[in-house]
């Protein structure tokens, strides 16, 4: 009997912006109809949860302030984290 098992869709990534001098390594997952994500600021993580990818990882980001958030989601690396987590199984 073949059994579909939903995907299990994570991504661990950096992004960065040498302008504001920060790199932030992320930690992004999909949990059921919600998304995770968590930024490694220093000592601090921070969560964000939202219902899609984007809207978590800007809530992980929000602490750091609304430009230097910006500057991060800006990051050219995150059209390749996007591609990744939209690949079918």
């Amino acid at each position: 009997m073949n059994q579909h098992h939903p995907r299990l869709v994570s991504a661990n990534f950096r992004l960065a912006s040498h302008e504001l001098n920060l790199d932030v390594e992320i930690r992004l997952r999909q949990l059921g109809d919600r998304w995770l994500a968590v930024a490694e600021l220093g000592d601090d993580p921070e969560v964000g949860i939202g219902a899609t990818a984007r809207v978590a990882l800007a809530a992980s980001l929000a602490t750091l302030g609304e430009r230097a958030a910006t500057a991060l989601m800006a990051d050219p690396r995150l059209l390749g984290v996007s591609a990744e987590i939209r690949r079918p199984a």
